[in-house]
């Protein structure tokens, strides 16, 4: 992984843990404890052997002293740790339930074309799996870099001062191991991050088709897709073999150097012993500790040898949340829309996804207080797109919108859309009562305003014949009819009673004498409100003060139903053209 990258990632990391930097003091404290204790108990280890080896001196109470004392300190040792992991695992979670917070946070204010642009399925993947798995490597990665910088400045000391010569031997040849992992490791993000990036095309291909699959069906695609499925899951394999075949090098590779560190300390410590009379200092017992201390100094290098993998893996995890979260936020205005007669005029506008096509072109349009205007073309005019450039989910190209004489993107978007109301073809329920899914308009909605928007909206009747009535919990499946769905969003714009109605094919999926019944709710409801209708059937929108004809992102035509018809233009074509057999 590039170092400058990396260590952008950890500064990134180390944003979020420093408020837990209180904690994590007392969790190194902890630490240092343990490894003391820890440490401590070869030392007792080796006079036992010595103990034993002096027959003449031998006496039982001596032994039994050092059998208590290891009984002390391995129980100190053990309720160091636990605290230790205990502290370590509360911080680490915190950390990650902020980083997880931040990152849903983003996805409701990176623009549109950000969510446009990635698959749903691997957007979810960034903030709940990666997640986990910077939480992975982040909890193992605290402990054993704490514990392993601890082990490793202390047995320095204890070996050097039980025998410098053998001390420097170990200190020398031990960091062979560490190039080694690192010479491994280096070479193994590439293979993680390839292997995370197809996780995450495959969530969002999966999502896809749970989500679609009535279509799938529909159409026969089913092997089709258990083919491409089944592409997408052969990448996974062959990433995931590659992956972990470079990381599980490493663990063995240093643990063989490790080892051979471990046979020459023996074998010349050994021949220290023989050749030269054994004294306090260093006799056999002292080998025996010296051994578990050279043992305990590679130990952290082979911990960090072995979380390798989980280490490389959380990275490249934490590089795909590190790029959601620090994608180009919306920027926003503080400044809240004054609304007087809530009128709308669109000057020389023009727009498109990039650079290379526009969808709209120079579009000029007022649109009056109080008066219904409706917009209509063929399938790929621009009618969506120049609702969604009035409800500022993007920014127009040039040109500009104003309400009130407002430029729209000079204000709070929050304002905005607290003054305009969307009913939308394509209906979005969320799992959880329907008073809930009515409500969600309104921040405090009492049960009696709920109930009387549903009965404007004509859902009260089917409402009351569900199981639980307003209580019954619903979702965005089959647990109620498409039309049912409409309604109950028809319901949400009249709980909220906006300023500004857009309705885009509002009646779509519902039936003839609802959608009267409904049409005349609407009909109520626009009194003395600015409204716009995205019509397809045009017998629906006759009635309109006014009809905005677009062809192809350009505004042709202007005008009341009859006046356009009388113009014998592209108008009287395309409402002729919906009565032809």
């Amino acid at each position: 992984m590039n170092k400058k990258k990396n260590k952008g990632l950890l500064k990134f990391l180390f944003k979020y843990a420093k408020q837990y930097i209180l904690g994590l003091v007392v969790s190194f404290i902890l630490a240092l404890c343990f490894v003391v204790a820890t440490l401590i108990s070869p030392v007792f280890i080796g006079k036992a052997i010595d103990l034993f080896s002096s027959k003449p001196d031998f006496k039982m109470s001596n032994l039994n002293n050092l059998i208590y004392m290891l009984i002390i300190i391995c129980s100190i040792g053990f309720i160091f740790g636990f605290l230790m992991n205990y502290m370590l695992n509360r911080i680490t979670y915190k950390v990650i339930f902020d980083l997880r917070k931040d990152a849903f946070k983003k996805i409701l204010n990176v623009p549109v074309k950000y969510l446009d642009s990635h698959l749903e399925g691997d957007v979810m993947q960034r903030i709940i799996n990666d997640t986990d798995q910077v939480a992975d490597g982040l909890l193992q990665g605290f402990t054993q870099f704490t514990t392993g910088i601890l082990t490793i400045l202390i047995t320095i000391g204890l070996m050097l001062y039980m025998n410098w010569i053998l001390g420097l031997l170990v200190i020398v040849l031990t960091p062979l191991s560490i190039f080694v992992a690192k010479f491994i490791s280096s070479h193994t993000f590439k293979t993680f991050k390839i292997q995370t990036d197809i996780k995450g095309e495959m969530s969002g291909f999966e999502n896809e088709m749970i989500t679609n699959q009535k279509i799938v069906l529909s159409y026969g695609m089913t092997e089709e897709n258990i083919k491409k499925f089944n592409e997408l899951d052969a990448k996974l394999y062959k990433a995931g073999i590659d992956a972990q075949f470079y990381s599980s090098l490493t663990n063995p590779s240093t643990r063989f150097v490790n080892n051979i560190v471990y046979a020459l300390v023996a074998t010349i410590g050994a021949i220290m012993i023989i050749y030269n009379k054994p004294n306090e200092l260093f006799g056999v017992g002292q080998l025996s500790a010296f051994l578990t201390y050279a043992n305990q100094y590679t130990k952290p290098f082979n911990d960090v040898s072995s979380v390798a993998t989980e280490l490389t893996n959380s990275f490249a995890s934490l590089k795909r949340v590190y790029d959601l979260i620090m994608e180009t936020q919306i920027e926003d205005s503080n400044k809240k829309l004054e609304l007087t007669d809530s009128k709308i005029q669109i000057n020389n506008v023009s727009f498109g996804y990039n650079d290379s096509r526009l969808i709209l072109k120079d579009i000029n349009a007022e649109i009056e207080h109080g008066k219904h205007y409706a917009i209509v073309g063929p399938t790929g005019c621009g009618k969506t797109t120049l609702i969604n450039l009035l409800m500022h989910f993007y920014d127009v190209t040039s040109g500009e919108i104003l309400i009130d004489n407002q430029n729209i993107q000079d204000l709070s978007r929050e304002s905005l859309r607290e003054n305009i109301g969307m009913v939308l073809q394509e209906t979005w329920l969320f799992k959880g009562t329907v008073f809930e899914n009515v409500a969600y308009a309104k921040k405090g909605a009492s049960k009696e305003e709920v109930i009387e928007a549903c009965k404007k909206a004509y859902a009260d009747d089917f409402i009351m014949h569900l199981p639980n009535g307003y209580d019954t919990v619903i979702s965005d499946d089959d647990s109620v009819s498409l039309g049912q769905k409409q309604l109950i969003c028809i319901a949400r714009l009249m709980l909220r009673n906006p300023n500004i109605l857009i309705l885009d094919e509002a009646t779509s999926n519902i039936d003839t004498r609802t959608e009267i019944m409904v049409q005349k709710a609407f009909d109520k409801l626009m009194e003395g409100h600015t409204s716009i209708i995205i019509a397809h059937r045009l017998q629906t929108i006759k009635e309109a003060d006014k009809i905005l004809v677009m062809k192809d992102g350009n505004l042709i035509e202007s005008g009341s139903h009859n006046e356009l018809l009388n113009k014998n233009g592209f108008y009287k074509e395309l409402y002729y053209s919906q009565f032809e057999h």
